[in-house]
């Protein structure tokens, strides 16, 4: 089955994805109704499942065998992953939330956004919860797709840099009906125009740092999805202020510039 492989150009990847997400997000927008929906859910998780699934189908289509165990070896492969990655991969995310409030602590802001969040910190069931959805519906599916798959067939065709700006960008566009959906998280972002703003201009040097970590670690996806999953964390179990926000922003830029700096075999 499928023994005839065929060329598949990296960019269908874009229309593809974005067609395969947005139809059922659009779906769920138009229905008026929120996550407490059964519909609406089941519409956002197939949504969020397309940058895996259209990933799968051109390895199916287009690779030959080896490819596919190497896919999913570096998927689920730890030891693919420094010591130095891992310790930059649990404690950056974490690192940069809590200079960014100290930061805002001195122009007025306050520690207290460094409180767990009620619905988290309520009882232990809550957290497991929320771990498992942080985990496997966003970074896993996503990461499956735009590092996993994606970004290494761009890889062959550009430089890390603009890989990364590039995956950056369609991540952006393709995030955008999420923002409409009553309920999701990202909704919440919307009724804040700096909040909004900071976290478009976040992805960009977050799609960096996952280059690196990607790269770095012999094509490990599983260090993007680990990576991506602490980025998810932090952000959601902490009531950040908006000024906070734009440190978190600026100073996940930072790190991105001097990865970029310091690793030109990479991004070059």
């Amino acid at each position: 089955m499928f023994s005839k492989k065929i060329h598949i150009n990296p960019l269908l990847y874009i229309p593809l994805v974005l067609a395969l997400s947005w139809t059922p997000w659009w779906l769920a927008v138009s229905t008026g109704r929120g996550l407490e929906n059964l519909a609406v859910k089941v519409l956002l998780l197939a949504g969020l499942l397309a940058p895996a699934v259209v990933a799968l189908v051109f390895i199916l289509l287009g690779e030959e065998a080896e490819y596919h165990w190497d896919y999913w070896r570096r998927a689920v492969d730890p030891t693919l992953i420094s010591r130095v990655s891992y310790r930059l991969i649990f404690l950056l995310p974490v690192i940069i939330t809590l200079m960014a409030t100290l930061g805002s602590f001195i122009f007025g802001g306050s520690l207290s956004q460094l409180k767990i969040m009620p619905q988290v910190r309520a009882h232990l069931p809550s957290i497991l919860v929320f771990i498992f959805y942080t985990f496997f519906i966003g970074p896993f599916p996503e990461e499956l797709g735009w590092r996993g798959y994606w970004l290494d067939k761009l890889k062959d065709r550009m430089s890390g840099l603009r890989a990364s700006l590039l995956i950056a960008l369609v991540w952006a566009v393709w995030y955008i009906p999420l923002f409409l959906v009553k309920g999701f998280p990202l909704q919440a972002k919307t009724r804040e125009p700096l909040f909004l703003a900071f976290y478009f201009i976040e992805l960009f040097p977050k799609s960096v740092i996952l280059t690196y970590l990607f790269l770095k670690n012999r094509r490990s996806t599983l260090a993007a999805i680990l990576f991506h999953f602490m980025i998810n964390f932090t952000g959601q179990i902490f009531e950040l202020k908006p000024l906070t926000e734009g440190l978190v922003a600026a100073l996940y830029l930072l790190v991105a510039i001097v990865l970029v700096v310091r690793n030109k075999e990479i991004f070059k």
